[in-house]
Formats: C-alpha cells, structure tokens, sequence
C-alpha cells in the first residue's frame, strides 16, 4: 500500500526584511486583509499541530498544492520552508505547487522565485515519462512536471496567475494542457495510477469567474482524452468531491481539501487527505482538528476509487 498525503492552503504568514516598497498596489489590500482578517481565520498553531499528525500517521509522498503564503513574501515562503524540513523528510517524498497567493503579483512570477525556493521539491521524471516530450520547458516555467513515485505519476500543473485586480482567478493555458496530454498519455505514466496536482478546482464551485479555473473546459477535454487516477486541488478551504469524465465513459475522481490553517467550523476546520492506493482500489481518508480534544482525528474515510 502506498499513501499519499495532500494538504494545501495552509497560508504562512512572516513579514521578515519586507520594505515598504513591497507593500503597494494588491499587496497592501492583501497585507491589510492577513492583519485584520486572515490572522484571525488561518491560526499557525494548528498548521503545527498538523504537521505533527503527519508525521504519526506516516506517509510516502506529500503534496502541497499552494497558496503556502497570503502576499508572496520570501519570508512567508521561508515560515512554509521551516514546517516542510521539519517533517524530517527528503526532498523526494514532497512535491510542491503554487497557489494563486503565490502569484500575488506579477513581479514575483517574472523573476521565478517560488520556484527557486522549492526547487529541490519540483524535480522533473519527465524525460523519463515522455521521452523528447519533456524537452524543453513549455507553458509557465517549469510546468507542467511529472514524479514518479512508488506505483504514481503525479503530474503537477501550474494554474497560478498575477491576476492584476483582486480577483483570485486561475489558467492553466494551452501550452501547459498539451503537455500534460503527452505525459498523461506515454506508456511510462500510463504504467502507474496517475494523479494530477493543481491549485484551483477544475470544476465550478463559486458563482461568477474572479474565483474560478478559467479554462476548466480545456482541462476536462483533456481528460476525457487522455484519463487520469484522480485529480487533487485545493484553492476554496473546503472539503469538495465531483468526478470528470474520461476515456470511454470512464470517470476520473476530482477531490478537494480544505485548508490546513483554517480556524473556522467543524465542517471546514483545519484538516488534510490521506489517499491509501492498494492494487486498483484508492481510499481517502480526511483528517481534521477537533476544537473539543485540541487533536486531529479521523472524519471520513472513503473509497474513491
């Protein structure tokens, strides 16, 4: 049996060697709103507490799929870099994928410094899954890339974009959707139960567009041609479970987690997934804190698959 453990949104916060000039435009509404709000909503003290039951319930590989910061400060990104070296664990049991709060502004996208920080938990297989395909990266830099590890293929997508405004909208593009084909497609990926990782949930959830995946259509085509195991996101802080069909009326789990720091009700509180895969069967298993007991526990355990 293999367990993968996803937990996402856990928003960091550290204001360490910020210069006022990092706080102007969007920045500063999203400042205003970590000191007012979010400091209050999403508590450090759980995301702790979490990454100890991590450790005690064990897992093979951990997939953090983004917003690890508020404002995309290099010291939020540092505070998440504390708690991922503190499970005690290499590099190549964790993948880590950017959120749209990791793309808060265009200038930090620009120079890459997310992915020059967790360029040790981005490792590409992708030469290996896909031969040539690989060559050369497309779309957003260094997206997509796949990992193999034990009996999966996880295939990480970028949908993470310095919107401009305050929305918190996402888009993968087209260059990134054909690369994912070629990988999702060649018989090394095929060969493994293959999951996709991306921030923002590839169906609709929220009622207009400043929250959503826009071009979620070009990504449920892609599955329908191409198929995938299950499809993991994060983005919205709640528990979510839809399906997306693939090849030959097949249909591909699409599961969300809530956020990791979440200091709200017992429904949306701070929990992460665990995904047990033995043989052709997949289990999920939610873990969430219990205000009462100060502890996580147990709160759903399924088979998705």
């Amino acid at each position: 049996m293999f367990r993968l453990a996803h937990v996402t949104d856990p928003h960091f916060r550290g204001f360490d060697g910020a210069r006022v000039g990092d706080f102007l435009g969007k920045r500063a509404v999203g400042a205003l709103n970590v000191l007012v709000n979010r400091r209050r909503k999403h508590k450090m003290e759980l995301l702790r507490a979490l990454g100890e039951d991590v450790r005690r319930q064990g897992f093979d590989h951990l997939a953090l799929t983004g917003d690890l910061s508020n404002v995309s400060l290099d010291a939020e990104w540092r505070s998440a870099l504390r708690w991922i070296e503190a499970l005690g664990r290499a590099p190549e049991s964790i993948t880590v994928i950017p959120g749209n709060h990791d793309a808060y502004v265009p200038a930090v996208v620009t120079s890459g410094a997310f992915e020059s920080l967790f360029a040790h938990y981005q490792t590409d297989d992708g030469d290996i899954a896909a031969g040539r395909a690989s060559k050369g990266k497309a779309g957003k830099t260094g997206y997509p890339f796949v990992r193999f590890r034990g009996p999966l293929a996880l295939v990480s997508l970028n949908t993470c974009v310095a919107t401009g405004d305050l929305g918190a909208w996402g888009e993968i593009g087209a260059a990134q959707i054909a690369r994912a084909e070629a990988f999702l497609m060649s018989p090394a990926v095929r060969s493994r139960k293959r999951v996709v990782l991306l921030h923002h949930p590839p169906i609709r959830q929220k009622g207009g567009e400043d929250r959503n995946l826009r071009d979620r259509q070009a990504f449920a085509e892609l599955l329908v041609r191409a198929g995938a195991d299950l499809v993991v996101h994060g983005h919205d802080h709640k528990d979510e479970s839809a399906h997306l069909s693939g090849p030959n009326d097949s249909r591909v789990p699409v599961i969300g987690a809530g956020s990791a720091s979440y200091a709200g009700a017992p429904d949306r509180r701070a929990r992460y997934n665990i995904y047990e895969f033995e043989g052709d069967a997949i289990t999920m298993i939610v873990r969430a804190h219990d205000e009462a007991t100060d502890a996580f526990r147990e709160a759903l355990r399924v088979r998705v698959a």
